[in-house]
């Protein structure tokens, strides 16, 4: 029988069963207990149920690993079942319940009904926004597999019956989720993210929503600064430009920035945050529905910063306003973008550590850090990885000046 529980609890944190493998490992070591031959084919024979009950320095492992307290709380189950027990579900248990809660919007069959309602679509929507939400808060690695369940199960909503104005908003409702299915696709890492936003970006020019074609261009382009594609990335700013809300120019113009930035033009960057802060001024936060309710100065001060520091590492100089901007964001205390925090923390740390500024560099390090220990994102492991390197190579400088 499937060991579900285990699976869900790996999967809601954005673990590989590699992962998960050296995760049980390393924490058996540090114990001083052996794990044995424990890897990721056994986490694939263990939720798969053809391992009901490992030896015991693994199960202690795993409720370590996974923070809960009992066996059974991971479907590890004896051959001696216990007397059942009337007890309360442990708090860290909990929030994996919790976290959970957003793939409840996600049934696991979903009949297509044979004509298509108003209601319909905006049920498409609501759940688009929960995931969006999920996304921001755990990365894209937890929130990927179940926004490509809702993208399959909406495009298997065309085939009923609907009148022109509900199948204009259910092509939209389409556009959106696979914008989103390639945003979580690319930051939890795996490939062919520019595919599917090519395949979302020509669903939203079919629909004629040109607020989902500006959304899913400048992630695409963000995926392309990203992956150093310079040219992609400003060609599709430049097709998400529009009559749009300030505060969406505001994001098209900071990303922009962003891919100059990658080529050093030093003018073009600053014309571009100039640019971006100027619609910012102009932007009613109060009027902003939908995902342009995440386009907060926040938001934006991490754009920046971002474009700023990325400009510094191409050019070798350290670009004007890089670190207050970078400081800004950091600083900032919100339990829903806990993944810009971090980049914006990593960032800030690497910049310093270069610069020698080693205490302030370790405080923002640590909150990088463990904010990402709750987030699967490998948009953020990278940064992570840098501000580590950044750390390595701080400290043998320092060393070489002390010899």
């Amino acid at each position: 029988m499937e060991n579900t529980a285990l699976r869900q609890a790996r999967e809601v944190r954005g673990w590989s069963q590699g992962k998960v493998a050296d995760l049980v490992q390393d924490w058996c070591w540090k114990n001083e207990l052996d794990p044995g031959s424990f890897d990721a084919v056994t986490v694939s024979r263990l939720e798969c149920g053809r391992i009901r009950w490992p030896r015991d320095e693994v199960r202690q492992a795993l409720r370590a690993v996974f923070e809960v307290e009992t066996d059974a709380e991971l479907g590890l189950v004896g051959r001696r079942r216990p007397r059942t027990q009337n007890r309360e579900v442990s708090p860290t248990n909990r929030r994996t319940l919790l976290s959970l809660g957003a793939a409840a919007v996600l049934p696991d069959v979903a009949t297509s009904p044979s004509r298509l309602g108003a209601d319909d679509v905006r049920g498409l929507d609501h759940h688009t926004a929960a995931l969006e939400e999920w996304d921001r808060r755990s990365g894209g690695r937890a929130t990927r597999h179940f926004a490509g369940l809702e993208l399959r199960r909406a495009i298997d909503l065309g085939s009923a019956s609907m009148t022109p104005s509900v199948r204009s908003a259910w092509s939209g409702s389409v556009a959106r989720l696979a914008g989103l299915y390639a945003w979580t696709t690319f930051d939890a890492g795996e490939k062919g993210a520019a595919v599917v936003f090519d395949l979302a970006l020509d669903a939203a020019r079919e629909a004629g929503d040109a607020l989902a074609y500006c959304h899913i261009a400048t992630n695409a382009a963000r995926q392309a600064v990203h992956d150093g594609d310079s040219d992609r990335a400003l060609a599709l700013t430049a097709s998400a430009a529009g009559a749009h809300p300030p505060a969406v120019l505001a994001m098209v113009c900071a990303v922009t920035a962003q891919a100059l930035a990658l080529q050093g033009d030093i003018r073009g960057v600053m014309r571009s945050v100039a640019a971006a802060e100027d619609h910012a001024a102009r932007a009613d936060e109060s009027a902003q529905e939908g995902w342009m309710r995440t386009l907060t100065p926040a938001k934006l001060r991490s754009d920046i910063g971002f474009a700023l520091y990325r400009l510094s590492a191409t050019t070798g100089h350290l670009a004007p306003d890089v670190v207050p901007q970078l400081r800004r964001t950091a600083g900032v205390s919100t339990a829903a973008q806990p993944r810009a925090r971090a980049m914006a923390a990593a960032r800030l740390a690497t910049v310093l550590f270069r610069q020698g500024d080693v205490d302030e560099a370790r405080h923002h390090a640590a909150v990088a850090v463990d904010l990402a220990s709750a987030v699967g994102s490998a948009r953020l492991d990278s940064a992570v990885t840098e501000m580590r390197a950044a750390a390595r190579g701080g400290a043998s400088a320092r060393s070489r000046s002390m010899g």
